[in-house]
């Protein structure tokens, strides 16, 4: 049995990131970038106007108020997407609108609230200083600047960053495609008619979820008896994955046969069990190209190894900037007692307090529940060894 660390480890030193490949941006959402993006241009490209009013030489306002307005010619209209033709000169004015490039010899803008159309121009009423409503070239990004790295995961905003660099197409890392399988003869698909000594599958459906909002290109392979052939027929069905998980058959009893089947189809152990709970009976190994993970059957176990190990092995192949699981720390409202045996993930619930992040473990712990995956937001990182947490105590939490 090896530690965690242990296990990451061997995980990290195999996995690399997979290939690239270059879609158009407006299809990039919640893809990883795998270029560094620099703006060929400076945003904004030009000096514009950040109100609708006029563009003015700031020293032609001194003394303007209400009281007395300083009187200006007005040259001409540039609204947005035009570009003035006139050059200021003392005691003119152009009009202009929120976005428009200034005229030359501008320097800046006055809000049209501030001003009052007369038959010979515009009435200035307040003095301003040189720059006001002005958004200068550059202001965002100056030409040849990098906007964003390698390993970025792309949201909306990110979105636009690139689009206003002026590119429509963006290099991603390709989606890791991971197949899954649920083990066990007692397991019956969801809308069959429950029988006797049976249970719904949940493990497929959420390792499937997990594996989709990692970024991966997930598929459900369905229930694999707890038969040599039928495991073997559903394995062969993930020849084209990246990475392969199954849950349940991973133990020791009679009918686990997970570790067979996988060693009979040519698949190299990495490690086989680690000291943690839930999760112990865990098992990764290579099979030709793609990894190979045996995850416990019991839910819970389930999907917090999945978080931990498939994690793990999605956002490595995806190249991810922020590899893993997101940490924090947050104070216990109640205390715990622990066994001392293997380090502890218990489900649990955040909230802030006073203002002070509190955590609460589930009441149920048990592998089995399901609902505490449901009503949990961390989990509570407890190392080997301690045997109670007192309330007050700072603990590691993973946000879920």
């Amino acid at each position: 049995m090896i530690t965690l660390e242990e296990a990451i480890d061997k995980l990290r030193s195999l996995v690399k990131p997979l290939q690239a490949e270059e879609i158009p941006v407006l299809k990039s959402h919640g893809r990883i970038l795998r270029e560094d993006v620099h703006s060929p241009i400076s945003i904004p490209p030009f000096d514009k106007s950040a109100m609708d009013g006029y563009a003015v030489k700031a020293v032609d306002t001194s003394g303007a108020s209400d009281k007395e307005p300083v009187v200006l010619e007005v040259l001409e209209d540039i609204p947005a997407g035009k570009v003035g033709r006139f050059l200021l000169r003392k005691g003119t004015a152009t009009r202009i609108m929120t976005g428009a490039p200034l005229p030359g010899g501008a320097d800046t803008i006055v809000m049209v609230e501030d001003t009052e159309a007369a038959p010979d121009g515009v009435l200035i009423k307040k003095t301003l200083e040189k720059g006001t409503h002005v958004v200068p070239a550059g202001e965002d990004i100056k030409k040849g600047e990098r906007v964003l790295t390698a390993g970025t995961f792309i949201g909306a905003a990110e979105m636009g960053m690139i689009a206003s660099t002026g590119r429509s197409k963006v290099k991603v890392s390709i989606k890791p495609k991971v197949r899954v399988i649920s083990t066990g003869s007692e397991i019956l698909k969801p809308g069959q008619d429950l029988q006797p000594g049976h249970i719904y599958d949940s493990n497929g459906y959420a390792m499937t979820g997990l594996a989709t909002r990692r970024g991966a290109d997930a598929r459900f392979l369905g229930i694999a008896r707890d038969r040599k052939g039928d495991l073997e027929r559903k394995i062969a069905r993930a020849d084209d994955a990246h990475l392969l998980v199954l849950s349940g058959g991973i133990s020791v009893g009679d009918y686990d046969l997970v570790q067979d089947v996988l060693a009979g189809m040519g698949t190299k152990q990495i490690f086989y069990r680690v000291r943690i709970k839930p999760g112990m009976p865990t098992y990764a190994g290579i099979q030709g190209k793609r990894f190979v993970l045996g995850l416990p059957g019991n839910p819970a176990s389930c999907m917090v190894t999945f978080m931990l190990f498939a994690g793990l092995l999605i956002d490595s192949m995806l190249g991810k900037k922020e590899i893993w699981l997101r940490r924090g720390q947050a104070r216990l409202s109640v205390p715990i007692r622990l066994k001392p045996e293997r380090r502890k993930f218990l489900r649990g619930i955040l909230q802030e307090t006073d203002g002070r992040l509190m955590v609460e473990p589930c009441h149920a712990q048990q592998s089995g529940v399901m609902n505490s995956m449901v009503t949990a937001n961390v989990l509570i990182d407890s190392p080997e060894g301690v045997t109670e947490l007192k309330a007050g105590s700072l603990v590691d939490i993973i946000y879920l």
